[in-house]
């Protein structure tokens, strides 16, 4: 497996403060990973030195294959969107983006239709003209998004990109994030949404107190090959005897709304094939099924390792 980044033993100081300690990890190219993390984890200052804006105290990371002190040689294929950026208030949406093109290397000829592609990307073709004082929360984070995108780089770092969004004008961002990478552009979306990280990523690394606590695919994360959760329906006879003895279930545990089975397929089964049989087994036993979800959320499973 090829990787974007690969951070080896990052640490950094402030004074006594160790922001980061001994971070490592790996972010598998054409990726969307999830930086993952409570508030004063240390994501930002992570993202930052991935960056190259901060220094690390000791250890290093590989951008693109190249370390950090050369990280000039992959300036033009790197894009980054920190958490507070913004905009200038005078100036025009497509005049900013144009200068932006032209700032990563684009030529004059080339610049006006990739900052079209984008500005239409995230929808913002109609707010072209518009002055950046007059750009709400959203329209200016859709705008970073798009800024973030611009020549389609291999690498793309997102800072809390959805950060005092309402549900709606978040759920809007993330898709256009899957949208643009959707060209095999490796993406590092820095966060403290256990929501947001399930449904956008497809790994991450969890971080508290800047040391890493866990890392994998999101499947892994949520022990979606592990873990089977039926939401049973009001009145529902209870079928956790009868599942529990199947040969797949280790384990059966009662939650307020139905029944989390531990499951570990047989020699040449697959999960698919232990939850149809659990599935029959419950309805065998009368059970009335409201919805049935592979694995923990990636909120319980946080909960459990810090």
């Amino acid at each position: 497996m090829e990787f974007a980044i690969q951070a080896i033993s990052l640490t950094k100081r402030f004074g006594r403060l160790k922001a980061v300690d001994g971070l490592s990890f790996s972010v598998p190219r054409g990726a969307i990973f999830g930086l993952l993390g409570p508030n004063g984890a240390g994501k930002t200052t992570t993202f930052s030195m991935l960056c190259g804006f901060i220094r690390p105290t000791s250890g290093d990371a590989t951008i693109l294959g190249e370390p950090l002190k050369n990280l000039d040689r992959v300036r033009t294929r790197v894009s980054a969107l920190p958490q507070d950026a913004q905009f200038h208030p005078m100036r025009r949406v497509r005049d900013v983006m144009l200068y932006f093109a032209r700032l990563g290397g684009m030529d004059a000829s080339t610049a006006p239709q990739e900052v079209d592609r984008v500005l239409g990307a995230v929808g913002m073709r109609d707010a072209a003209s518009k002055k950046g004082k007059v750009l709400s929360h959203g329209m200016a984070k859709r705008l970073g998004v798009a800024q973030a995108f611009l020549g389609n780089p291999e690498l793309v770092l997102l800072d809390e990109p959805t950060e005092g969004l309402d549900p709606k004008a978040a759920h809007t961002v993330r898709s256009m994030i899957r949208t643009l990478a959707a060209r095999r552009t490796t993406v590092l979306v820095s966060s403290h949404n256990l929501a947001e990280v399930q449904d956008l990523c497809d790994y991450a690394a969890i971080i508290d107190h800047g040391k890493l606590v866990q890392t994998g695919t999101m499947a892994e994360l949520t022990q979606a090959g592990e873990v089977v959760i039926i939401r049973l329906g009001t009145g529902s006879p209870d079928p956790s005897q009868a599942i529990l003895a199947l040969p797949q279930v280790w384990d059966v545990q009662q939650l307020a709304n139905g029944i989390r089975i531990g499951i570990k397929p047989q020699p040449g089964e697959s999960v698919e094939q232990v939850i149809t049989a659990i599935l029959h087994t419950a309805i065998e036993n009368k059970a009335l099924i409201s919805e049935v979800v592979r694995g923990r959320s990636l909120e319980e499973r946080y909960l459990e390792i810090t």
